[in-house]
């Protein structure tokens, strides 16, 4: 994307974004006060975008500034906190719900592979190694194994803290890329999600074929609700976004695509926020030796039943009314 067409798109946003920030830093109202959370989102979105692409310096400085401002207003408690709490509880499983058929298909093509490679490397576990190199497979294993040097060794509070960074680096960093890739018209979604599935699938498949399966499912259930969940949302935001360029009707593809993004903020919000949440759970719940597999289990199960149930009736009173 050529700079000039990035500013041209994103113009009317900023100059509309500084004239609600004016107003809320001088302590009066706005009637688009409620469009604050939303709007830094997308700011800080273009910000990490210009920087990634490597855009001017001066293009770069006025994004910062816009995205420093709006942190400052809302940290500081001017604007009103209601839409952010609403879009917490309400906005993200409706977006969910509205959009149900293109999760249906992020879904199919997430679970699909996951399930085949799964059942394939289970039977044939020498396949695993055309999909994940021996290396990584040797890394899992080690991983995994109750008499291993990684399982026997102590973690600290400060390494569970360095995995949790980490996981959230890494969670986000796939969903980012997963929902980015939609303006591909939704193929480069479509691909990243078959492409994990397989290979997740393949590494399970690999781990209960080999026998550590009961020390892999107890510590993926945990957080697996919230981190599989999210990237099947990411995947289904990216489709939306391809399918606006696919069929954008009467409008131009340019209108579509910026539609497109602005109706799936709210699920790669949800998303990230559910990946946050998984990344937590990965690091201080998943790893610990102090609590039976069962518990982990369990839980793992009550996990599922939320996340699900959250999506499937979540926002419903609001939407009600």
């Amino acid at each position: 994307m050529k700079q000039s067409w990035f500013e041209a798109q994103g113009e009317a946003l900023w100059r509309d974004h500084e004239v609600l920030l004016g107003a809320l830093e001088s302590g009066g109202k706005h009637p688009r006060s409620a469009a604050l959370p939303e709007e830094h989102a997308r700011i800080c979105s273009m910000l990490a975008l210009a920087r990634e692409r490597r855009y001017t310096l001066g293009l770069i400085d006025r994004l910062e500034e816009l995205a420093l401002r709006g942190q400052r207003v809302l940290y500081a408690g001017r604007a009103d906190p209601e839409p952010l709490l609403k879009g917490l509880l309400a906005r993200f499983p409706q977006a969910v719900r509205a959009t149900w058929a293109l999760h249906a298909l992020a879904f199919v093509l997430f679970v699909g592979p996951w399930l085949f490679g799964m059942v394939l490397v289970a039977n044939r576990p020498d396949l695993a190694t055309m999909v994940v190199d021996p290396s990584t497979l040797t890394r899992m294993e080690s991983m995994y194994d109750p008499d291993g040097e990684v399982q026997a060794g102590a973690r600290t509070i400060s390494d569970d803290f360095s995995m949790f960074g980490f996981y959230i680096w890494n969670n986000v960093g796939i969903a980012l890329r997963t929902f980015g890739a939609g303006a591909g018209l939704g193929v480069g979604s479509g691909l990243i999600l078959v492409y994990n599935g397989l290979v997740i699938g393949a590494v399970s498949g690999h781990l209960t074929a080999v026998g550590l399966g009961h020390t892999f499912w107890p510590f993926v259930i945990g957080h697996g609700s919230f981190e599989l969940t999210a990237i099947v949302i990411a995947g289904a935001a990216g489709l939306k976004l391809g399918w606006g360029l696919v069929a954008p009707g009467r409008r131009g593809r340019a209108a579509a695509l910026r539609e497109g993004a602005r109706e799936a903020l709210p699920l790669i919000l949800g998303a990230g926020g559910m990946l946050i949440v998984a990344a937590a759970i990965e690091a201080f719940w998943s790893p610990s030796r102090v609590i039976p597999d069962s518990v982990k289990l369990g839980v793992g199960g009550v996990l599922w039943i939320l996340v699900l149930g959250y999506l499937t009736l979540g926002g419903r009173a609001q939407s009600a009314r």
